[in-house]
């Protein structure tokens, strides 16, 4: 059966029951009210016979002793009467009878006002029609309904798949690749316990290219069955390439769980040799390579192609390592001669403000703000006395940090900005009525030579 169908059924069903026990106790008839109705009508009906007796002992009809009796017998059918649940009207012959019966249907047609069975069907078959269309009518249902209807059409299929019976689906399955993919996650978070179901999960993603996805799925996996040595390889494999040839902590515990089980599996011990590589680790990349070997030298047949595979790989690590040590050698030459020479003027116009305590700062910093890579504290007074300008170095040894230094943002690809100014109050913070240069971008990028040189010149008055 469709499940569209099933669900509209279900929903149904359970729209008529909760129907029922919340509009039964309204449709339910009152019946202490109708008590209380039957009690106030014999209490009429007490009075009017009291009346005719009264009537009666006033015409002589009766002696004294007799009105007395039928007074006192009256009463006591009065108090049974009310004290009875199934109330009855009070009666004393025939006509007395046929008079209570009329007053109790007539009390009867009062209190049962409208409540008729054509009311109870109609209340009871709008209230789940309305709570249907509510739930149809509220948002686009469309996605749910084409989920039902791919489950329908595909979901064996999409079983078959995630439990090894086919390997490909049949070509009519895959007309709608949509319903077909959705069917199967649907099917996955139904056996979410099963980590081969995600297992195959991840390889049918991975053939979409959705590498984020499979990833997760087989971290579900490695998270269902830890101890499965080919879903925590396969795992860490997959983490391996997606990032980038990098082994991160979840990845290296799950090799490690391999190898501290199966010290002589392969298929760990060669992601672990690349791992290091590539985390830089060179000598336990080759310590890795050379068990590999030790261990396909100690089986039987004929492995040189394997072997001829490792000795490529030990010379690729032992290549990147030597490329690695050059690469540092070059740096830390060149960081020890990244220095920047800078010849800072005075515009004569502002000549008439220096004082002679005043302070020159020249500084180095990232044009994205923070503190500074290199900074000289002189005398201002030494502008004045250069006619073509003061000249100043600066360098790694200037650094205010010895983890920021000039050489490694030059290294690192940082964007530079030289800053002159002449501080009147001495303190390395701008203030009014400073002196100070335009900040001048660092071009170091094509300085094939150790020093950069530079010029700027303080040309303005801060407001």
């Amino acid at each position: 059966m469709p499940t569209l169908v099933i669900f509209v059924a279900l929903a149904i069903l359970l729209a008529i029951i909760l129907a029922i026990i919340v509009l039964m106790p309204w449709l339910r008839v009152d019946r202490s009210a109708q008590n209380d109705q039957l009690i106030a009508l014999n209490v009429e009906v007490f009075k009017e016979r009291l009346e005719e007796l009264k009537a009666d002992f006033n015409a002589g009809a009766m002696t004294e002793s007799e009105f007395k009796t039928q007074k006192t017998e009256l009463e006591r059918q009065l108090l049974l009467a009310s004290d009875d649940k199934n109330s009855v009207v009070l009666n004393d012959g025939l006509k007395e009878e046929s008079f209570s019966r009329g007053q109790l249907l007539k009390a009867k047609r009062e209190q049962q006002f409208t409540r008729s069975s054509k009311a109870r069907l109609t209340l009871l078959i709008c209230v789940p029609i309305l709570m249907i269309l509510g739930y149809f009518l509220a948002g686009d249902r469309s996605p749910v309904v084409n989920l039902w209807q791919a489950q329908d059409k595909v979901g064996q299929v999409a079983d078959d798949l995630l439990t090894g019976k086919i390997d490909a689906p049949p070509e009519w399955a895959t007309e709608d690749s949509v319903g077909l993919m959705g069917a199967i996650q649907t099917n996955v978070h139904h056996h979410a316990h099963d980590p081969m179901r995600w297992m195959r999960l991840s390889d049918i993603l991975l053939a979409f290219e959705a590498n984020e996805q499979a990833m997760e799925a087989q971290a579900r996996a490695y998270r269902l069955a830890p101890e499965d040595e080919n879903i925590a390889v396969s795992y860490a494999q997959t983490n391996f390439f997606t990032s980038g040839g990098m082994l991160d902590a979840s990845s290296r515990k799950a090799l490690e769980g391999v190898l501290q089980k199966n010290p002589e599996h392969q298929g760990a011990q060669m992601l672990m040799a690349m791992g290091e590589a590539r985390s830089g680790n060179y000598q336990q990349a080759q310590a890795w390579v050379e068990r590999l070997k030790a261990g396909i030298m100690a089986r039987e047949g004929d492995h040189s192609e394997a072997l001829n595979s490792l000795d490529e790989l030990s010379r690729n690590i032992a290549q990147q390592q030597q490329a690695s040590l050059s690469a540092a050698n070059n740096s830390t030459a060149t960081a020890s001669t990244q220095t920047v020479a800078v010849t800072v003027t005075l515009n004569p116009s502002l000549t008439p403000l220096l004082a002679p305590s005043d302070i020159l700062f020249v500084t180095i910093q990232q044009a994205s703000g923070g503190a500074p890579l290199a900074v000289k504290r002189l005398p201002a007074s030494e502008l004045a006395n250069a006619a073509n300008g003061f000249n100043i170095k600066l360098s790694d040894e200037d650094a205010m940090m010895p983890t920021q230094t000039l050489s490694k943002a030059m290294q690192e690809g940082k964007q530079l900005v030289l800053k002159a100014r002449v501080s009147k109050s001495g303190q390395a913070m701008q203030e009014a009525g400073d002196l100070a240069a335009s900040d001048l971008p660092l071009n170091y990028q094509n300085n094939t030579e150790g020093e950069l040189k530079v010029t700027t010149e303080i040309n303005k008055q801060l407001p």
